[in-house]
């Protein structure tokens, strides 16, 4: 149930060491097509070559506002947002007419999508800083499989090498530089033990949650960790008899490579006692997928207060009664699909609450929002740590700039301090404060 969509390529590097792991243990990726279904906000079917345009259009409004935030972050003003740059640029193209008023909306409302790649809502997205957020460069890459070669490869040289221990807590991490080893970890278990050197990769919710665990961290990582925003993205996936919102694509007698990949629905103005604050939701199609992969399985994802509401309601539900809630929930949606009938309810539901899980941090992955008045500089500090105390970071929000948020961000942090960590054996570390 963790990540398993990621572009295939690092923005600046051209390598993704998830992908390249997942070649060497033979684990399958699948590049998605752009096939895309849209709802209305009426409920009603977006017509597919509207649909198909106006996903392109998003993209491309996309990729402008990253080249716009890399060039002007230092003339943006820190309150401005990705949706306000999407506004401009319709407008714009409206005034110019290279856009009607039809075009617009739809574009406008497929705009939403970035909340599930960020985890919150586009209008709270940082545009100064949204060239932190260059990882959506490469083609669209999803494992339809699971991590499990993946993990088994990473975690061989730990589980043989090293001392792991489960169900056990860090409590505290502080430096005693008079002691033969220099930091000390305290657990749960009231154990201390002392380290040459110690690498905190706790999210960076529970790092914001548990500051006072790292003693005498330095104000300005204090700060940092404070302004980093973090996400709220969780996943429900749901199972059908049968994949009927392909019943367009295969009454055409096409193969699964027409299959219908994305679906989005707009705003919606039909499902008012569920959803009163009209959130939009998005989901892939698992039926996309080729054989021995295809399943006839929608994956939503939702995101910031949808997904707060999602995981409140049905925190300590089991059962029938959580179920019932999914479905009260989702109907409204997958019954707008084309195909759809009384005899395509859902076998089974699986939804995720990171929210409700502390040591997830309450939450998915690092974000900027607008209002961050120096967000490059904030990951930068976390990313250095403490070195003369022997005390380091690593995890996606210490990521290099286009691998933020990332778990291919999150695997380069923890190969490139622990690079750091053999150099300082035999150099002086600089300190924060010269930075």
């Amino acid at each position: 149930m963790g990540v398993s969509r990621f572009q295939a390529k690092n923005a600046s590097t051209g390598y993704n060491p998830i992908v390249e792991l997942a070649k060497e243990t033979d684990t399958p990726l699948h590049l998605w097509k752009e096939s895309t279904l849209v709802v209305d906000g009426d409920g009603h079917p977006v017509a597919s070559f509207e649909a198909n345009k106006a996903l392109k259009k998003v993209w491309e409004i996309l990729e402008a506002a990253i080249e716009y935030s890399t060039l002007h972050s230092k003339e943006i003003h820190h309150s401005a947002s990705l949706f306000n740059f999407f506004e401009r640029w319709c407008n714009q193209a409206v005034e110019a007419g290279d856009m009607n008023k039809r075009e617009m909306e739809l574009v406008l409302g497929m705009s939403q999508m970035w909340g599930a790649y960020v985890g919150d809502h586009v209008e709270l997205q940082s545009l100064k800083y949204f060239y932190l957020e260059d990882c959506i460069n490469g083609d669209d890459c999803f494992i339809p499989t699971n991590y499990q070669k993946i993990m088994a490869r990473v975690s061989a040289v730990p589980l043989a090498q090293a001392h792991i221990y489960l169900d056990t807590v860090m409590v505290s991490v502080e430096a005693r530089i008079d002691e033969p080893r220099p930091v000390c970890l305290t657990t749960s278990d009231n154990r201390e033990q002392y380290f040459d050197d110690i690498v905190v990769t706790v999210p960076l919710g529970w790092l914001k949650q548990h500051k006072e665990s790292i003693h005498d961290l330095h104000p300005r990582i204090k700060s940092a960790i404070d302004s980093i925003s973090f996400g709220r993205l969780e996943k429900v996936l749901i199972e059908f008899p049968t994949a009927f919102w392909n019943s367009i694509t295969a009454d055409a007698g096409n193969d699964f490579n027409d299959s219908v990949s994305f679906v989005h629905w707009l705003s919606p103005s039909y499902a008012t006692q569920s959803n009163p604050h009209k959130w939009r939701l998005e989901c892939v199609s698992f039926n996309a997928f080729p054989e021995p992969y295809r399943r006839n399985i929608l994956l939503f994802y939702t995101f910031g207060d949808c997904s707060t509401h999602i995981t409140t309601s049905i925190h300590g539900l089991q059962g029938a009664a959580r179920d019932q809630w999914l479905q009260n929930f989702f109907e409204p949606y997958y019954s707008r699909l084309p195909g759809y009938a009384k005899t395509c309810a859902p076998l089974r539901f699986l939804a995720t609450e990171w929210c409700n899980d502390e040591f997830a941090g309450n939450g998915s992955y690092s974000n900027f929002q607008a209002g961050m008045m120096d967000a490059a500089q904030d990951v930068e500090v976390i990313r250095h740590g403490m070195p003369e105390q022997h005390i380091f970071f690593a995890g996606e929000h210490t990521a290099p700039f286009d691998g933020l948020g990332t778990v291919a961000g999150a695997y380069t942090s923890g190969d490139k301090v622990a690079r750091r960590i053999v150099r300082n054996r035999q150099a002086e570390p600089a300190t924060l404060d010269n930075l």
